[in-house]
């Protein structure tokens, strides 16, 4: 990524762009692809005008805020850039919800039909304690987000290569299947725990097995949830998009299928 900061009027002090690095990680948490990054700060009639343009891929987000505080000019604009990215991200979610993109999804005319319905990840990636606080209240069965963890000083924060996967069977427990630390194999080693929110803001994982993570295409895994009756969901690698997906199964004939969409 290339990232330029200029100043007119304006002088770049440290603090000043490690304000708006600090500003980036949240940019860098929307889409890792960042191509291009140009902050200007302008100081005009006691006005300070903050450009910015941030380039992913095709897409272009600009935005242009003045305030009488650099900062809050610097806060503003990025809030909206980010803002904008979230929309992008979600027209493209929408758009995939209308039409399943695998397709691999279909059904024979000798087969019994079923229907699926896709959703995206959680729109920003989330601490684990977060991420079961937020399903919790959600009345959704099935969650996917991205961890997050972040070093001692706070500031400094490793995304997780692969989605985590919470679900709900049953009225109070909740599942989560994650990539474990240790990483064996291509796709890493991964676990599914029972997991809950403590009083103390932990999380209680008491209950933890090992997870197989299979390759299929979409419509393997839905026979795979049609085979196993006692199952509700699956994490699985896609044969199709080579991500990591899950699908929850609502009835025997209707399924949530939860995947990555790129911006």
């Amino acid at each position: 990524m290339h990232q330029n900061i200029i100043g007119k009027n304006v002088r770049i002090t440290k603090n000043v762009r490690e304000h708006i690095a600090n500003k980036m990680q949240g940019i860098k948490i929307q889409a890792d692809r960042i191509i291009d990054a140009n902050i200007i700060c302008e100081h005009i009639h006691e006005e300070y005008i903050v450009h910015g343009t941030i380039t992913f891929g095709k897409k272009v987000f600009h935005d242009e805020e003045r305030e009488k505080d650099l900062y809050v000019a610097i806060d503003t604009m990025f809030q909206k850039i980010e803002r904008k990215i979230r929309k992008a991200k979600e027209r493209i979610i929408d758009k995939s919800q209308r039409a399943v993109v695998d397709k691999s999804v279909k059904a024979e005319e000798d087969e019994d039909t079923y229907s699926i319905k896709t959703v995206g990840i959680y729109e920003k990636p989330l601490e684990e304690l977060d991420a079961v606080l937020h399903f919790n209240s959600d009345k959704n069965p099935f969650m996917a987000y991205f961890p997050i963890k972040r070093d001692e000083d706070l500031y400094n924060i490793k995304i997780g290569k692969y989605p985590s996967f919470l679900f709900r069977e049953g009225k109070d427990t909740v599942y989560e299947i994650y990539e474990s630390e240790n990483e064996e194999s291509k796709h890493g080693s991964w676990n599914i725990d029972k997991v809950k929110a403590t009083s103390d803001n932990n999380i209680d994982a008491s209950e933890s097995a090992e997870y197989k993570i299979e390759e299929f295409n979409v419509s393997e895994a839905v026979n795979y949830l049609i085979e196993n009756a006692d199952k509700k969901f699956v994490v699985y690698l896609s044969s199709i998009t080579e991500q990591i997906e899950g699908l929850y199964k609502e009835t025997d004939n209707s399924f949530v299928l939860i995947r990555m969409f790129d911006i």
